[in-house]
């Protein structure tokens, strides 16, 4: 087409000039070839972007059809066909008339943590790394372990510290701060006890009845960081509350979080509890009397708020719990937006052992983070990578969708992803992920988090030049 019409301003170029040929014609056609090609190219972008950021949406069930039913036979067929916009807006149907999720096809995105992609340069001369360290500590009646766990920790953190070895910063050293951050709940039995609802180390503190109208800004309780061990130590070993029922007052201690203030390359929010926060979309925990008989909720809102903000701030969250039911719903539920949550099942007498391994695994070199998560229209990011299913001992090279159409597995499907080769990448990183176990039956809520491992490197010379 694009040949035929240049052809024709050229015979018409002729037609028009009085020595021949009119190049002002020839030009403005070619000029509008050019805006046609770039006006096509800016339709693909916005189509492939609509497309990437959700489905076509839900199809219409046809009169006298079972909604679970044409629902599921959206789903086989898209799934058949490896239709991801039909599967997702099936999908959204499926869930909303609530389908035996046994028989929905399962399909997985995978997405990258962007950030632990970035190959290291090797540094050699002396440097100082600076971190800062915030627990966020759960004192209701039923954490004394944890508590106490959370107090010797910080000896042996600040041990820990000094200890370390980078193998791209052979000659840096590590300058730690510490802050802490407690909470209980809004419940009487705490009031009682003359315990604080929300305080802060170095701060001010929140201990007052429930009101719905309580301003946010309450929960800049100032606080601050400080390299006095001793002192963090003797902060920390402060009476328990008491709590009322399960779900207690942690979106209030994120909050203050945000407010404490951030300065060092490396930061980090270690949450130590056994219970979810309020809100009924974060378990199916029963709630007080003081909680929004609706929603769960109290004046602090949802805890996506402080933790987006955290993320704004650079700051890692990581919630170590106890592997109670609800604790669980409620890291799967904030994964969904906060991506990079990292949560960890920990028994109270092993707190102190695993503070110590997270503070280091946040200073150390990260191994390359991937997560698998249920596709209801985002496309994942991982194009190349192969997966080996062990169930049936197979393997499935990732489209440019980057999806994982696994289907409805008879058994207990077991992954191991595998990244293509890259030089770089290589010299730092495995190439294989742990082997990590998935459900059976669909879930809406349940994401996994994989990791290549950091190679262990014996001439930490290798790799790039100083600098």
């Amino acid at each position: 087409m694009y040949r035929l019409l240049f052809a024709s301003s050229v015979a018409l170029a002729h037609a028009q000039s009085d020595d021949g040929f009119d190049e002002t014609i020839v030009y403005m056609v070619v000029a509008g070839l050019v805006c046609v090609a770039l006006l096509l190219g800016c339709m693909y972008q916005v189509n492939k972007q609509a497309f990437q950021k959700g489905p076509r949406g839900k199809p219409v069930v046809p009169e006298g059809r079972d909604p679970k039913d044409f629902a599921l036979e959206e789903l086989d067929t898209a799934f058949a066909a490896r239709d991801a916009a039909r599967y997702a807006g099936a999908l959204e149907l499926a869930l909303e008339v609530k389908a035996d999720p046994a028989k929905i096809p399962c399909v997985y995105s995978v997405h990258k943590q962007l950030e632990t992609f970035k190959i290291p340069v090797v540094k050699r001369e002396p440097a100082v790394i600076t971190a800062q360290l915030c627990f966020i500590l759960d004192y209701t009646g039923s954490m004394k372990e944890q508590i106490n766990q959370a107090e010797s920790s910080c000896r042996k953190i600040v041990d820990a510290v000094k200890g370390m070895a980078f193998d791209h910063m052979p000659g840096a050293t590590v300058d730690l701060e510490m802050a802490a951050i407690g909470y209980n709940d809004w419940d009487e039995e705490t009031a009682k006890r003359n315990r604080p609802v929300v305080f802060a180390y170095g701060g001010s503190e929140i201990k007052k009845k429930h009101d719905p109208e309580i301003s946010l800004t309450e929960f800049n309780l100032g606080g601050k960081f400080t390299k006095d061990t001793d002192d963090m130590m003797k902060w920390i070993k402060q009476p328990l509350g008491h709590g009322g029922k399960i779900p207690e007052e942690l979106t209030g201690a994120l909050l203050a979080a945000t407010h404490l203030p951030w300065t060092a390359k490396e930061r980090l929010v270690v949450v130590i509890t056994d219970a979810p926060c309020h809100g009924k979309d974060y378990s199916a925990a029963a709630h007080d009397d003081f909680c929004d008989q609706d929603t769960g909720l109290t004046c602090t809102g949802k805890p996506e708020v402080p933790l987006l903000k955290l993320k704004e701030q650079n700051v890692q969250v990581v919630i170590l719990h106890t592997g109670e039911s609800h604790a669980v719903k409620m890291c799967q539920k904030l994964k969904q937006t906060s991506e990079a949550l990292i949560s960890e099942k920990v028994q109270p007498s092993q707190t102190a052992d695993r503070l110590v391994g997270v503070i280091s695994q946040k200073l150390e070199l990260s191994p390359l983070t991937y997560f698998l998560k249920p596709f209801t229209g985002k496309l994942g990011e991982a194009a190349g990578h192969t997966v080996e299913l062990k169930a049936d001992d197979s393997k499935v090279q990732l489209g440019r969708d980057g999806l994982l159409w696994l289907g409805k597995p008879s058994a207990t499907p077991k992954v191991v992803l595998t990244r293509p080769a890259d030089a770089g990448l290589d010299e730092w990183w495995e190439v294989q992920t742990a082997e990590q176990e998935l459900s059976r039956s669909f879930d809406a809520d349940e994401s996994y988090v994989l990791k290549m491992a950091c190679k262990t490197r014996e001439d930490t010379n290798r790799g790039a030049d100083a600098v």
